[in-house]
């Protein structure tokens, strides 16, 4: 079987097919896709295209983040290389309740800030350990491609419409 080409971004680096018209890691439109408009402003041309919702935006409703070209909506989603942070919590309990969900449901996890400081905290306290406890939340994390879906999934899960969803299937049985 023959594998397509890969060259690299000239913006970011990363391993894109040769026929690609824009980056799927960074956001950047290649000239090769031509002149493209914005989703949102069609008398304008589109400067990037949104890494998690695949929008086309001009300067004016996307930006450039860290490297990586989001929407407006989509802006304040925090992304470490292709993955995006789908929940964070300063309660560890809540996150690993998240991860098992998510992972539960067919979707890849990546986590980080899950090791246990050793002690139970209260609150209290000003030394290093409880401090920089404080600073580092549990993060769970998702492929970018699976972002808008697996949020999707969260928040009916949240609201509890999947456990109504799963008390009527029960009753039916």
């Amino acid at each position: 079987m023959n594998s397509p080409d890969y060259i690299h971004c000239s913006n970011c680096g990363d391993e894109i097919t040769r026929d690609s018209d824009f980056c799927p890691h960074c956001g950047s439109l290649f000239s090769e896709a031509g002149s493209v408009q914005c989703d949102r402003h069609p008398d304008k041309g589109a400067e990037g295209i949104c890494i998690i919702c695949r929008t086309l935006c001009c300067g004016s409703c996307g930006k450039e983040v860290s490297g990586k070209f989001l929407c407006g909506t989509h802006k304040g989603i925090e992304v470490q290389q292709d993955w995006a942070r789908i929940f964070q919590s300063s309660e560890i309990n809540d996150s690993a309740l998240v991860q098992a969900f998510l992972e539960s449901n067919g979707y890849k996890v990546l986590v980080q800030n899950f090791d246990s400081a050793g002690y139970v905290w209260e609150g209290g306290g000003d030394s290093p350990i409880s401090r920089s406890a404080l600073s580092k939340p549990a993060k769970v994390f998702v492929p970018i491609p699976e972002f808008l879906k697996a949020e999707s999934a969260l928040e009916e899960w949240e609201s509890g419409r999947v456990d109504a969803q799963e008390d009527e299937t029960d009753n039916t049985q």
